[in-house]
């Protein structure tokens, strides 16, 4: 079946992969791969148990990261992110993460986190790591200014 002409198709990815310059559609990271995000992906990055993903570039869109899996990000993630109980995001000192964190696992911060906070899991701060606070509130929307 192939994908609407207006819609990308599907990239499973079940070994070293690299993405760079913009990819649009959803990617999904297999047990058995390593995705490395250099350029911008704009949709959905799926990244199942005991995959690991290294974000340098941009990620612009939901991300989900399954038990077992691990995400370092040295770039941006902006969007939605969630974690399983068991997964992993390091968000190194020159890193991001803007947007809704839905949390059951582990997030280190050695960078910075700005946006809405759900979940039982741990967010750990380590060095100059930090949580952005909105900027303003209007009609119960945040606003973060980076």
């Amino acid at each position: 079946m192939n994908a609407p002409a207006n819609q990308a198709p599907l990239l499973v990815v079940t070994s070293e992969h690299t993405i760079q310059g913009t990819h649009r559609g959803t990617v999904r990271v297999e047990s058995s791969g390593t995705l490395k995000l250099q350029g911008t992906l704009q949709g959905t990055l799926d990244i199942k148990p005991g995959a690991t993903v290294l974000i340098t570039g941009v990620q612009q869109g939901t991300v989900a990261v399954a038990a077992g899996a691990s995400v370092t990000v040295l770039g941006a993630i902006q969007g939605t992110t969630s974690l399983e109980r068991g997964a992993s995001v390091v968000i190194e000192p020159s890193g991001k993460l803007a947007g809704t964190l839905a949390n059951n696992g582990l997030v280190v911060i050695r960078g910075a986190f700005g946006g809405a906070q759900s979940g039982t899991g741990t967010i750990r701060l380590e060095g100059s790591g930090y949580i952005k606070q909105p900027t303003s509130v209007r009609d119960g929307v945040h606003y973060y200014e980076w």
